[in-house]
């Protein structure tokens, strides 16, 4: 698993990390069953503060207290691991049902938001098939060549007008979100056409060469 750091504060285990958000809120996304590390310094946290937490929506995790040891309040949000002597915490094996506001927030002696990430857990996305259907007249030397993406729950099609061995797309490449949220995409590049299966946190890809598929 890679480390990454995301913005000042939130650090992530998985294979690819996708972020966006502004300063205040981070936005995270994380695949399901992957690790989230929620990270604090001390050069971060006020010197005069107390205690300080980590938090989920409005549930405590972890409290620290200055000069304790932290203290694992509650682990709804999966299981809960303060990192060796840090204030950073390692939240495993996350599922759909830990996605939220996770917040570090000082508590005494002035209550005073940290930072704020905004996290997502989302499933992989599932595997995608592209086939083809030819459609050709006797009259003429043209025919058209019509390729579908397909995925559980949603397909896109482009058609391409061919000759001899030449196939060129009709209408551009073409993109869709899927009843699932996730993304489709279906392109030419070259002698071959690409359909593109994608969410924040993953990416199938099924590629077909378009070269003498109908003759």
């Amino acid at each position: 698993i890679l480390l990454k750091h995301l913005s000042l504060f939130c650090l992530m285990y998985l294979t690819t990390l996708y972020r966006s958000g502004s300063s205040a809120v981070t936005d995270v996304f994380v695949k399901t069953g992957d690790d989230l590390i929620l990270n604090l310094t001390e050069a971060e946290i006020p010197s005069n503060s107390r205690i300080w937490t980590w938090r989920y929506k409005d549930d405590v995790l972890v409290e620290f207290t200055r000069g304790s040891q932290p203290d694992v309040v509650n682990s709804r949000s999966g299981k809960v691991e303060v990192l060796g002597k840090s204030y950073s915490v390692k939240l495993k094996y996350l599922q759909k049902s830990h996605s939220g506001i996770y917040t570090a927030k000082v508590i005494s002696p002035k209550e005073q938001t940290l930072t704020q990430c905004n996290v997502t857990v989302l499933d992989p996305v599932t595997p995608v098939d592209l086939t083809f259907t030819c459609a050709s007249s006797s009259s003429s030397s043209f025919y058209n060549l019509t390729l579908t993406c397909r995925t559980d729950d949603s397909s896109i099609s482009i058609t391409m007008r061919c000759e001899d061995q030449t196939c060129n797309q009709e209408g551009g490449e073409r993109r869709s979100v899927t009843k699932s949220g996730s993304s489709l995409h279906i392109y030419q590049l070259k002698e071959s056409v690409i359909c593109i299966h994608s969410n924040q946190v993953s990416r199938n890809e099924s590629k077909v060469n378009i070269e003498n598929r109908c003759i």
